[in-house]
């Protein structure tokens, strides 16, 4: 692998970590929302996307390296065979037909929950809105209706903070920018986040927290969720390493050393544990299409 070669370089702000993208060619970005003037102050991962036969990919030793030749990406993420070298904290090499893909389903998550680990905090899936200066998450299981409930809060008089990706410290958050990922007629659609919405970046105060279950028959269910349920289920639908089954990467990121991976591994579950005791968690269950559903959320985000 040359550096030289790679002519073409593309941004990604990650809020904590810039993903400096360098290519042979130009490659279908859709999948990932880049920038055009980056904060040069912030910390830099290089991804190089590479020839399918360059040697960076011989010898492949971590666990991710290996499945990805299998066409395993991340979790239930699959497709053709693709290539990739965690080379160091800062330079990752990856092959495949459509690259945008493995920066998507891996990459960005990777390099935020590594970092994330660093700065001490809690990298979760989730989406989230700013409205009367405070922070609103929104969290749940995949296709719980997280991203309709958020755009039509944002219809509301809510500003999007996230779709995917959320960094909480302490009582703050702060949403990752991520292209939008919409079904239509059975197709993959990726809508612009600042494009399409109005968009709120930087950190906020945590105002509340909403588990979420979409619901389209009018119903509306609002109750407080306790701190020991909410932690159940958070763990495993919303923290990054549960969540996109990142367990073996981190393992192979403190290089299999059982102490490094326990001492961080307990160190997430305190801060969820504090996330979930300090903060009002609510269960909704409801249709915010219909009047009485947005008026009761609105009513608790006010309160």
């Amino acid at each position: 692998m040359e550096v030289s070669e790679f002519k073409h370089i593309v941004w990604c702000d990650l809020e904590i970590v810039l993903l400096k993208i360098h290519s042979l060619s130009p490659w279908d970005t859709k999948m990932v929302s880049t920038c055009q003037v980056p904060d040069l102050s912030k910390p830099t991962v290089n991804v190089y996307v590479c020839r399918e036969d360059d040697v960076i990919f011989d010898n492949p030793k971590t666990y991710r390296e290996n499945i990805m030749r299998h066409g395993s990406y991340r979790g239930h993420i699959f497709g053709p065979p693709a290539s990739l070298k965690c080379i160091d904290d800062r330079n990752i090499a990856l092959f495949h037909p459509d690259p945008g893909k493995i920066i998507w389903s891996y990459v960005i998550k990777y390099v935020l929950t590594t970092f994330a680990i660093q700065a001490s905090m809690l990298h979760m899936k989730g989406a989230a809105v700013a409205y009367k200066g405070k922070a609103f998450l929104i969290l749940g299981r995949g296709g719980s209706g997280k991203t309709e409930i958020a755009k039509a809060l944002c219809k509301n008089g809510a500003g999007l903070m996230a779709n995917t990706h959320l960094l909480v410290d302490g009582g703050e958050v702060c949403g990752i920018k991520s292209n939008i990922r919409v079904r239509d007629n059975g197709r993959d659609i990726y809508v612009n986040q600042q494009r399409n919405f109005n968009v709120h970046d930087g950190w906020l105060p945590i105002g509340g927290v909403f588990w979420v279950n979409y619901r389209t028959d009018g119903t509306t269910l609002v109750e407080s969720l306790p701190s020991s349920y909410a932690r159940a289920n958070l763990q495993y639908f919303s923290e990054s390493i549960r969540n996109w089954e990142l367990k073996e990467d981190i393992a192979d990121y403190f290089s299999s050393d059982p102490f490094a991976f326990a001492e961080h591994v307990n160190r997430i579950d305190k801060m969820l544990n504090d996330f979930c005791e300090s903060n009002d968690i609510y269960y909704l269950s409801l249709d915010v299409f219909s009047n009485d559903g947005m008026e009761r959320l609105i009513s608790v985000m006010e309160a």
